[in-house]
């Protein structure tokens, strides 16, 4: 079911209440009131003294959840129709801080005084925030308890109170299933207050005094449910300064023509302390920046962050057995070909003797051009998989495509890397779970996770979200790519493939590692456990690195990741010019995407300056390892 995440911006809705002053004008509505830049409740003055990383951490202890029943909070599924409505002060780091999870369209706008337009919102779950009206002042304007009268009707309801506790007879308490007190409308307590709404961090705040009938002293608990939380390298001790080096080192990239542009990601022990973009979609005029919400065609880290994912949750269902054989699963596939035998953890390990590639393309091209024996401009009968935008193959033409793979005999088994396991892989796991591979790792897993960005065939999946571009392609489709995979094989099955397919920003993507490190919990759901990742992320076999899925360090350390990584790390590279690598002994996510093949997949700068890698070394640098 396709999420329905209803914001309505502080903006709008204050307009609607003239930011709970009827008498005040739209212009003047239209103006954000002040944040607060010092603190002003008597328990928490002190804090105006201290460095701004000891505010954020003390500040925790004064946030307090006075009422949660069924376990409302934290928001572990983030597929529940939801709206924000927020009166009063500036809300706006609040609405951004929730927006780090939890976000989409805005699907209803009001005219001023039109509030009786809110009553017909359907909405499962509602959060409704008061802001205390002034910088200098912790009072909440009365005139907001009005919207206690016409607050749609909903499963969940949530008040969020930021400012002194307002005057609620015991029905209107009774209303809200959670009821979330922050002592003031000060930023960092919204931040911190939506982080914990998420289970990003856990409630932990006690009442500083008597308040809503209950003593001084009180709070309820939660703990985290394993999403990444955002917070300064301040506040884990490090120092933001030398993160410099990292913004550097991209930047470098850039001038020496290595990527057009690039996403960064750091996470160390669970929390998101470094997320930056910089240059452009594309090189020159034509380009945009890149925002940290720009997809990137991830390429083979779809290996780990889709068939390796899904093979874990399968494997610790008891439904794949790795030590099976191809053959089990899909005879019909393999037939009495020899590849009837391969067992799987050989396939997933680049162990199983196969050809490294195929160039399936190029009997499909005449004169580098796409031949009408196999494409069409239209969607239409029998030419129904789209590769490129106005490019359609033959819906037939997968089985040519397997007839080559077994036109090559299995060689010795020993480790070569291979995309070709994968176009066993995703069979056999769409034959077990009777759903698309695209379809069950976006229902079964991205959207239970709380992902919203990360997906196959992101211009269906995503639209409206920007696509870096990845090449100018010459030799098979002839076009600008751009929101399709850049990987042919992947291309000519639709976009969907075991070994690529998959497009995601960084933060979508650190989010599948950090579920790595978790040990296969995320968002409060459990999709593996402890001994599946550790099974799947160690060699397999004597003289292979690999684990089953994952990349691993070079025995004497390096590799595809940094010296520093422990030899418990592991991730994957992607030939678009992309990283990502978890390290469970020192609690490190590290996650690089750029599109390095604009405009030419022959640009290998990113490799040979040995960017990913000397910002990894850098992270290591500064977080220290173990």
């Amino acid at each position: 079911m396709k999420k329905l995440l209803r914001v309505i911006p502080f903006f709008t809705l204050a307009l609607a209440l003239g930011f709970c002053s009827l008498n005040q004008s739209s212009e003047d509505a239209n103006q954000l009131p002040a944040l607060p830049k010092k603190w002003l409740h008597s328990s928490l003055r002190y804090l105006n003294q201290m460095p701004k990383n000891a505010q954020v951490l003390a500040s925790d202890s004064n946030i307090v959840l006075l009422k949660n029943n069924h376990a409302t909070l934290p928001f572990n599924d983030l597929m529940v129709s939801t709206t924000y409505l927020t009166l009063g002060g500036n809300s706006q780091p609040f609405l951004q801080s929730i927006d780090l999870f939890d976000s989409g369209e805005i699907l209803t706008q009001f005219d001023a005084l039109d509030v009786e337009k809110i009553k017909d919102i359907p909405s499962d779950r509602i959060v409704l925030s008061l802001h205390a009206s002034h910088p200098d002042s912790l009072e909440i304007d009365p005139k907001c308890l009005t919207a206690l009268q016409w607050l749609p009707r909903a499963k969940e309801l949530i008040l969020v109170v930021f400012g002194a506790f307002p005057k609620l007879s015991p029905a209107q308490m009774l209303i809200f299933d959670a009821i979330v007190y922050a002592p003031e409308n000060h930023p960092v307590m919204q931040d911190r207050t939506a982080q914990k709404l998420m289970g990003a961090l856990p409630f932990t705040g006690v009442l500083p005094e008597n308040i809503a009938g209950h003593t001084k002293g009180f709070g309820m608990l939660t703990k985290p449910n394993g999403r990444l939380s955002h917070c300064s390298p301040e506040e884990l001790g490090y120092s933001g300064e030398a993160f410099k080096k990292i913004d550097q080192i991209a930047l470098n990239g850039i001038e020496a023509g290595a990527y057009p542009g690039c996403q960064i990601v750091v996470a160390v022990k669970g929390a998101v302390i470094y997320r930056k973009s910089f240059g452009k979609t594309v090189y020159g005029g034509e380009g945009e920046p890149i925002t940290n919400t720009d997809l990137y065609d991830i390429a083979s880290i779809t290996k780990i962050a889709s068939s390796t994912l899904m093979a874990m949750q399968l494997n610790y269902q008891g439904k794949l057995d790795l030590d099976e054989t191809v053959g089990k699963y899909v005879p019909e596939l393999t037939g009495k070909t020899e590849y009837n035998n391969i067992v799987l953890r050989e396939m997933m390990t680049h162990q199983a003797g196969l050809v490294p590639f195929i160039p399936f393309y190029k009997r499909t091209v005449r004169e580098g051009k796409p031949s009408s024996t196999y494409y069409s401009k239209e969607k239409s009968g029998e030419f129904t998989v789209p590769v490129a935008k106005d490019l359609y193959l033959r819906q037939d033409y997968k089985d040519s495509m397997y007839a080559q793979i077994f036109s090559n005999p299995l060689k010795e088994k020993k480790y070569v890397y291979s995309d070709l396991c994968y176009y066993f892989m995703q069979p056999i796991f769409e034959k077990i779970t009777g759903e698309k591979q695209d379809v069950y790792v976006r229902n079964h897993i991205y959207n239970l996770m709380g992902l919203r960005y990360i997906n196959y065939l992101p211009l269906v999946r995503n639209p409206g979200v920007r696509v870096a571009p990845t090449e100018k392609e010459s030799y098979f489709r002839n076009q600008m790519i751009c929101g399709y995979v850049h990987d042919p094989g992947a291309a000519m099955l639709g976009g969907i493939g075991g070994h690529a397919g998959v497009f995601a920003n960084a933060t979508d993507l650190a989010s599948i590692m950090q579920l790595f490190l978790n040990n296969g919990t995320y968002a409060g759901q459990t999709f593996f456990d402890e001994t599946t990742r550790a099974y799947f992320t160690k060699a397999q076999y004597p003289g292979n690195k690999r684990g089953i899925g994952f990349d691993r360090p070079n025995a004497s350390g390096g590799g595809t990741c940094d010296e520093l990584a422990s030899q418990k790390s592991f991730g994957h590279s992607g030939f678009t010019g992309t990283l990502a690598w978890a390290d469970p002994d020192n609690e490190v996510v590290f996650i690089f995407l750029s599109n390095r093949v604009y405009p030419s997949q022959d640009n290998w700068k990113l490799r040979d300056m040995g960017i990913r890698t000397q910002i990894q070394h850098v992270v290591y640098e500064i977080v220290g390892k173990n």
